[in-house]
C-alpha cells in the first residue's frame, strides 16, 4: 500500500487552517445547507462551498426568496461563491455576504453552463481577464474576508490561458485559486489534464485547489502527490458516494476503507430526506430526492425501479414507504445487494443540470 502519510494534509486559507485538505465542490442545486451538513457529519472534508449565486440576486429581499446564502454554523469553515460580470455590482454584493459572517468567498470564472457565460459571467471572462482582474480586484476592496476564484484552463484549445488566469488572481489579492483543467469549449468531455494543474501550482505562490475527475480516494490522494496542490475539490463523487471524505482520511492513514452497507445508505436517504422535510415544504423535499437518488443508489440491484418509484411519489409519507421496501430485502439478508453496473443520469460537475464548474 502506498504510504501517503507525508503528503500535507491541510493548508492556510486567509487566518484559517482548512484540515483535511479536501473541499466538497459547489454545484447549483446540490450543495444547499442540507447537503453540505449531510457530507460533513460523514467526516473528512475541511471546507464545504455553497451554490453559485448570482451576484444580482444578492439584497436582503432576494435571499429571502432564494435562500442560496443560508448556513448554519456546523457548516463552518464555509466559502460563499458569487458569480457576475459587473465588478462595482459583484463587489457590492460580496460586501453584503461578507456581513452575513462566511469564511470565505469564491468567485466563479468557470461555469460553461451557455445560461451563465451568455451574460458575461462564468467561463466568459476567461476571454477578458482585464475585466476579471478589475472584478477581482474590487471585490478584495470591498472585503476583508479571504477572496478565492475558480476557473478553467480557458475558453478553448487555442486560447489555454490558465497560467496568465493565475497570475491575474495573484496579483489582484486572493487567498486561493482553484483550477477545473477542462476548458469551457470542451464542457465535460474527455479528461481533466491535471498537468495544468501542476503548471499552475509552479507558477504562483497562493494556495492551488485541483478540481476535477477526482473519482476514489486513491484518486484524490495521488493528485496531492503527484501536483503539489494544496488541496483537492470534489464534486459528483460526493453524490454518488458521500462517505468519499472520510475514506480518503482513512487511506491517508492506512486504515481500512468504510464500506457503506445498505443499511448505512438507507440510513442515509432517508436522513437526507428528513433534513430536507425540516427545512423545506413537502413537495420541495421531494423534490430534492427525486434529483438525487440516483446517485446514492448507484450499485444497487434493482436501483432504476427505486429511481422510477420514487419519481412517482407526492407524499414524504409515500417516498418513506418506498424506500423502506427498496431496501428492507438487502438489510434482511433476503436479497444479496451485488453492486452491478447501472445507468444513472450523472449530473455534471458544472452549472448546468445541478452543479457548477
Amino acid at each position: 500500500m502506498a504510504d501517503y502519510t507525508t503528503i500535507p494534509d491541510s493548508f492556510k486559507l486567509g487566518v484559517f487552517r482548512i484540515a483535511p485538505n479536501m473541499v466538497l465542490a459547489p454545484m447549483a442545486g446540490v450543495t444547499d445547507s442540507v447537503f453540505r451538513r449531510l457530507v460533513l457529519s460523514l467526516g473528512g472534508c475541511g471546507l464545504v462551498v455553497s451554490e453559485m449565486t448570482n451576484a444580482a440576486s444578492v439584497s436582503p429581499k432576494a435571499s429571502r426568496r432564494h435562500r442560496l446564502l443560508d448556513y448554519l454554523p456546523e457548516e463552518r469553515p464555509i466559502s460563499i461563491q458569487l458569480s457576475g460580470s459587473d465588478p462595482d455590482l459583484v463587489a457590492t454584493a460580496a460586501a453584503y455576504v461578507e456581513a452575513l459572517g462566511p469564511d470565505a468567498i469564491d468567485i466563479n470564472c468557470g461555469c460553461p453552463s451557455p445560461k451563465v457565460t451568455g451574460g458575461g459571467h462564468g467561463s466568459a471572462l476567461l476571454k477578458d481577464l482585464p475585466k476579471m482582474s478589475q472584478m477581482l480586484k474590487a471585490v478584495k476592496a470591498a472585503t476583508n474576508i479571504p477572496i478565492t476564484l475558480k476557473f478553467r484552463a480557458g475558453w478553448d484549445d487555442t486560447s489555454l490561458n490558465y497560467i496568465e488566469t493565475a497570475k491575474v488572481a495573484e496579483d489582484a489579492g486572493m487567498a486561493a485559486i482553484a483550477l477545473h483543467p477542462r476548458t469551457k469549449v470542451q464542457g465535460y468531455a474527455g479528461e481533466a489534464d491535471w498537468s495544468r494543474v501542476a503548471e499552475v501550482v509552479r507558477a504562483v505562490a497562493i494556495p492551488v485547489i485541483g478540481s476535477g475527475d477526482v473519482r476514489t480516494p486513491a484518486d484524490a490522494l495521488l493528485r496531492l502527490e503527484e501536483t503539489g496542490v494544496a488541496a483537492v475539490m470534489i464534486g459528483r463523487a460526493a453524490m454518488a458516494n458521500p462517505w468519499i471524505f472520510r475514506q480518503i482520511e482513512q487511506l491517508r492513514h492506512g486504515l481500512p476503507l468504510f464500506q457503506p452497507t445498505p443499511q448505512d445508505k438507507h440510513d442515509l436517504v432517508a436522513r437526507y430526506l428528513e433534513m430536507c422535510a425540516e427545512v423545506m415544504v413537502e413537495r420541495q423535499a421531494l423534490g430534492k430526492l427525486k434529483q438525487l437518488i440516483g446517485q446514492f443508489t448507484i450499485g444497487l440491484r434493482g436501483s432504476s425501479q427505486l429511481r422510477r418509484d420514487v419519481q412517482r411519489v407526492n407524499e414524504l409519507a409515500a417516498a418513506r414507504e418506498v424506500l423502506h421496501n427498496f431496501f428492507e430485502p438487502f438489510i434482511s439478508g433476503a436479497e444479496a445487494a451485488v453492486e452491478v453496473p447501472d445507468e444513472v443520469a450523472v449530473i455534471k460537475e458544472g452549472c448546468e443540470n445541478g452543479a457548477n464548474n
